[in-house]
């Protein structure tokens, strides 16, 4: 993997870790659970990072 890939993975880590802060609420306030809609983006968002990485690599090999 080359730079802009690693930084695409941390920039996936953070926005995953500042939505589920938010959507709980840990460290500032209640604990809510997290929501199914969340859990729902969480997949989707890190199933589409992890596809673009398969298929960029699969055109590399070609």
């Amino acid at each position: 993997m080359n730079k802009s890939k690693w930084i695409a993975v941390a920039v996936c880590a953070a926005l995953t870790a500042a939505a589920y802060i938010g959507s709980t609420g840990l460290f500032y306030t209640d604990y809510r659970p997290i929501r199914n809609y969340d859990l729902v983006a969480f997949a989707a968002s890190w199933a589409g990072l992890i596809y673009m990485l398969i298929r960029d690599s699969k055109q590399k090999d070609e």
